[in-house]
């Protein structure tokens, strides 16, 4: 099925309504922070049925059969009903949490209410944990407003008598000295120690996980988690830098879901695990560096602390839990079974010689096993039948020879495309900077080149050619301009899929090749993703369509 043309009239009309609601959107004032996280709501309705999400999930266990992997079901993913979406449906919807609102405007544009909203959201689930409370990170640390939303979500916490055990967990990446200074250690242990200053009844741990368990190997925390007492979480692609992503001149561009049920405990089982292998390889060695700080004889290393038993929830909201462990298995066996095998030239021209980065996602049967949400953001991909749309950083690792990727994703994508299946990705730009060590750079063209070059390999160059018309490849825009009204290049750091305007993953899992753990959700509900495709997927898309590649 062809792309359908649009009129020139149609496109600037739908434009500037979607400017006039992006406006709107942005002057309305964030919720205030004395509103409570989990309000009444009544008994649960039948689930609606959920196709998309229920072929991820099949796809998951045939994966793990496959590969003869021990199951992580109910470890790294779960499917849970009676969830809720706080919000959803509503102008506002406090369950989507963005970074910037300015969608359209091409003059100067405060996103500060959303900004505010995503604040006050993490400092009311740090407030409301009574048993645990988990937040995780990449490095740099917070420094400024998100760590005072931890601290007087704490402080707030405390003065209602709570007393949880609080983790904080980040990752530690290469270049963590120059952005943290070579007093991380120290820095970590004075965010540690604020918080207990202002909740001296709470346990409060912090720690930095990184290991290299293989040859030119790496892997570190990279999800982006706030979750309490198994019941609620917001997972976002969001990192805690101030300067970046609460900022108004030219923010980067990311959101997070918040979820309430049973599926926040999903979050939390993710971070046990990765909390189970810091406690159990404290230290610094050629295959790990681990810095755990703030134990004491009352709580020792709190290697899993998420309650057995949650409640089951009182919303109508099926979600998908999903995350990947790295190099992580505390004990699991996985990749018993040789399962993909891809052919040596596929093999070799998806990888990546220099840097000389290994290419697990291409041929690695015990990497498969332990690391679902791979699977599961490719047969997310399978599921669609009219509409894919993935806003991501990249879709590619940037390579000197030649970009190394996902085989199975871009091939799942070409075989969309080949079938007339509507598929727009749009990626951060080429010269994204923040800052001196802080870049979101993309390359759009390698995208288009690889994706081409797989549909040509299925159906051949004259095929390919017809193919080509319902494919989008674009760098993003948030207006009819090319950058923000500072100069600058629009970031993009959101990681998502939609597919078919029914389910959709919100996470922290970038969707190029890379070794480091992950978490997000996969959510299939008709009032999210119109909420999803209102605030954040049509105007991304709209926006960046003037500027997508050609194909032909």
């Amino acid at each position: 099925m062809l792309r359908t043309i649009r009129s020139r009239r149609l496109v600037t009309l739908l434009l500037m309504v979607t400017a006039l609601l992006a406006s709107l959107l942005a002057a309305d004032p964030a919720s205030a922070s004395t509103t409570p996280l989990t309000t009444a709501a009544p008994a649960a309705t039948p689930i609606s049925t959920t196709p998309h999400l229920d072929q991820v999930a099949a796809a998951i266990r045939g994966m793990e059969t496959a590969t003869g992997s021990d199951t992580t079901e109910g470890i790294l993913w779960s499917v849970t009903d009676g969830n809720r979406l706080p919000g959803a449906g509503l102008l506002n919807p406090s369950w989507l949490n963005r970074t910037q609102s300015c969608w359209g405007v091409v003059v100067a544009c405060s996103s500060a209410a959303v900004q505010q909203r995503l604040l006050d959201n993490i400092r009311r689930i740090v407030a409301s944990g009574r048993t645990v409370v988990d937040i995780s990170s990449l490095t740099k640390l917070p420094y400024d407003r998100f760590r005072q939303a931890i601290i007087d979500g704490a402080a707030d916490g405390a003065a209602a008598g709570r007393t949880p055990t609080i983790r904080l967990l980040w990752g530690r990446t290469p270049i963590t000295l120059l952005t943290d200074g070579i007093n991380i250690d120290r820095n970590l242990s004075e965010l540690r120690d604020q918080i207990q200053a202002v909740a001296p009844r709470a346990k409060v741990i912090a720690a930095l996980q990184s290991d290299t368990p293989v040859f030119n190997g790496y892997s570190w925390n990279h999800s982006k988690i706030v979750a309490a007492d198994g019941r609620v979480a917001l997972a976002m692609g969001i990192n805690l830098w101030e300067k970046s992503y609460l900022q108004s001149a030219n923010p980067v561009t990311d959101l997070g879901a918040l979820v309430e049920g049973p599926a926040a405990a999903g979050a939390q089982r993710f971070l046990d695990q990765i909390w189970t292998y810091v406690c159990a390889h404290p230290g610094k060695g050629p295959a790990r560096w681990n810095t755990v700080v703030g134990t004491s004889p009352t709580v020792g290393c709190p290697a899993a602390l998420t309650p057995t038993t949650t409640p089951s929830g009182t919303g109508d909201v099926r979600v998908l839990a999903v995350g990947r462990a790295g190099y992580i298995t505390n004990g699991r066996t996985s990749g018993r079974t040789p399962w993909f095998q891809p052919s040596f030239a596929d093999r070799y021209d998806s990888r990546c010689i220099v840097p000389p980065v290994p290419n697990t996602m291409n041929g690695d049967a015990a990497w498969d096993g332990r690391n679902p949400s791979d699977t599961a953001l490719r047969a997310l991909v399978e599921s669609a039948s009219r509409k894919i749309v993935i806003g991501q950083q990249e879709l590619t690792f940037p390579c000197a020879f030649s970009a190394s990727y996902d085989l199975r994703l871009v091939d799942a994508i070409a075989r969309k495309v080949i079938a007339g299946v509507e598929v727009d990705i749009v990626v951060s730009n080429p010269n994204s900077n923040i800052n001196a060590t802080e870049d979101y750079l993309a390359d759009p063209n390698a995208v288009m080149s690889v994706i081409k070059k797989r549909i040509t390999k299925l159906v051949g160059d004259k095929a390919a050619q017809g193919a080509c018309r319902s494919l989008m490849v674009a760098p993003l825009r948030v207006s009819s301009a090319a950058t923000w009204p500072n100069g600058k290049e629009p970031a993009l750091h959101g990681k998502v899929i939609a597919v078919d305007d029914a389910a959709f993953y919100i996470g922290s899992q970038n969707a190029y090749p890379n070794q480091l753990p992950e978490f997000g959700y996969i959510i299939e509900d008709a009032k999210a993703m119109r909420d999803l495709r209102r605030l954040y997927l049509d105007p991304m898309v709209d926006y960046s369509r003037a500027a997508a590649l050609p194909c032909s």
